[in-house]
């Protein structure tokens, strides 16, 4: 995820890293202090294949590794049908202050809504989570 190889529409490039019915929670140590403006995180959605938007994704900062603060949350309406294969970006502002630790954290939507053909099969949904900028 910290790679800098962005992910494409096609999953199978081997560049997303898939959460199966788990939430992601991801956190980076950037080795010291640094000013950080703004922290992007990008997700896949192909619910033909099972992968939807997580339902909520949010950014928190830590100068100690232990105390994390939020700095935003977006709620996500993933259960929406879509039958467009589409990457979309978050964004976070953290107006330039000093920390040493980020840490994303996606929701996961769990239960494959019931409009979806994967319902009847009982099956849960996938998060894909490439690059955090």
């Amino acid at each position: 995820m910290i790679d800098g190889i962005l992910g494409a529409l096609d999953y199978r490039t081997g560049t997303w890293q898939g959460y199966w019915d788990n939430d992601v929670n991801a956190t980076m140590d950037l080795g010291k202090r640094r000013s950080v403006s703004n922290v992007e995180v990008n997700f896949l959605l192909d619910q033909r294949s099972w992968i939807f938007y997580p339902t909520e994704v949010e950014c928190l900062a830590s100068k100690d590794g232990r105390n994390f603060k939020s700095i935003q949350k977006y709620k996500i309406d993933a259960a929406v049908p879509d039958e467009d294969v589409q990457i979309k970006k978050y964004a976070f502002d953290l107006a330039s202050k000093e920390y040493q630790y980020i840490k994303i954290i996606a929701k996961k939507l769990g239960d494959i809504p019931e409009w979806h053909l994967g319902h009847q099969y009982d099956g849960k949904t996938w998060i894909f989570i490439d690059e955090i900028v």
